[in-house]
């Protein structure tokens, strides 16, 4: 007994003195704040709870855009502010850009960060991520990402990693519909020092359509997800999202950060955000005509969370999608049919 006593004190010494050694708060996440879809997606590696990817998404799992039959180009900021007396402000964003390939899909990301804003202390920051993914079968997605950056104020710091990921499509599933899981393993490498991001982040989720009423006008999904930041921390993401007429969709996010919460920086306010869906027609454009992009979709977001302290943020974006997505499997009609 004597011996088990000194196994679980050492066990529990071991568990506790990592999460007393900090990070930012919010510094594994900071990404989610230079886009609204990420800022609402519940940090989902199965996609969210309906299924959207944007090029940015591959800082949650770079498998998810290998789903995307589109060109893409997206355009994202948020406003981070505090909304005491004193109001001090900082900023975030990201342009990025989606090609869809024979090979598989190329995605290219720059974000930025620039927030030292009450409790969010994450500095000034520059990120490139490229990533590439593929569709081994229909219903299994792998990707591939590679990340650097640098961050300045007080000292110049630098950073580089690989992300890798899958996503599979289980489909239909008792009253689930469109059912997916994911898993990612991100920030593998050298992470930016004094303790802003961890070295390795296993993350798991599911997600999937809840019902669907009126012919699909009306629909509700969610999403779930733990992640292990160096193998010291446990959070917990779920979103859920209602759509109507495939043209709006409500999206809201929460997550449980156990470091966070045990040193009292708490971040329980859940995101919200709204998505609108825009189709645009440029047949008499000879160049868009001849490359199949005549009809086009045009997406906006928008989306609120108060963060840590007293800090606001307020994020919007904008992304086009060239050409309108293959949904329906081509016909064939075989000698004699009618």
């Amino acid at each position: 007994m004597k011996h088990l006593s000194v196994i679980v004190i050492c066990l529990c010494i071991f568990l506790v003195m990592p999460l007393s050694a900090q990070n930012a708060a919010g510094g594994d996440y900071f990404f989610r704040l230079t886009h609204p879809d990420l800022l609402t997606s519940a940090s989902s590696s199965a996609g969210g709870a309906f299924f959207s990817a944007v090029p940015g998404s591959i800082a949650i799992n770079p498998a998810l855009t290998a789903m995307e039959q589109r060109v893409m180009m997206n355009l994202g900021y948020t406003a981070l502010f505090n909304s005491a007396e004193e109001i001090d402000m900082g900023g975030a964003g990201q342009v990025s850009v989606l090609f869809p390939s024979r090979w598989g899909v190329f995605t290219g990301v720059v974000d930025g960060v620039f927030c030292d804003v009450d409790k969010l202390q994450l500095g000034n920051i520059i990120n490139l991520r490229g990533g590439f993914s593929k569709d081994i079968t229909d219903n299994l997605y792998v990707g591939m990402s590679l990340n650097g950056g640098c961050r300045w104020g007080d000292d110049t710091q630098w950073s580089l990693g690989v992300d890798m990921g899958f996503v599979y499509v289980l489909g239909n599933v008792s009253f689930l519909k469109d059912l997916r899981i994911g898993s990612a393993v991100t920030n593998l490498g050298k992470p930016y020092t004094q303790g802003l991001t961890s070295i390795g982040i296993l993350k798991a989720g599911i997600a999937g359509t809840l019902f669907s009423v009126a012919n699909d006008k009306f629909a509700g999904a969610f999403s779930a997800d733990l992640s292990f930041p160096q193998f010291t921390n446990v959070v917990f993401d779920t979103g859920l999202q209602f759509k109507v007429a495939d043209i709006i969709t409500i999206k809201t996010a929460w997550q449980f950060n156990l470091k966070d919460t045990l040193n009292k920086e708490y971040n329980l306010m859940p995101a919200v955000g709204l998505t609108a869906k825009f189709k645009i027609n440029a047949e008499k454009n000879e160049f868009l005509a001849n490359k199949g992009w005549q009809q086009s979709e045009v997406t906006t977001s928008a989306a609120w969370q108060k963060l840590y302290g007293s800090v606001n943020a307020v994020s919007a974006s904008a992304e086009i999608n060239l050409g309108l997505q293959d949904t329906v499997a081509p016909e064939i009609i075989l000698w004699g049919e009618k």
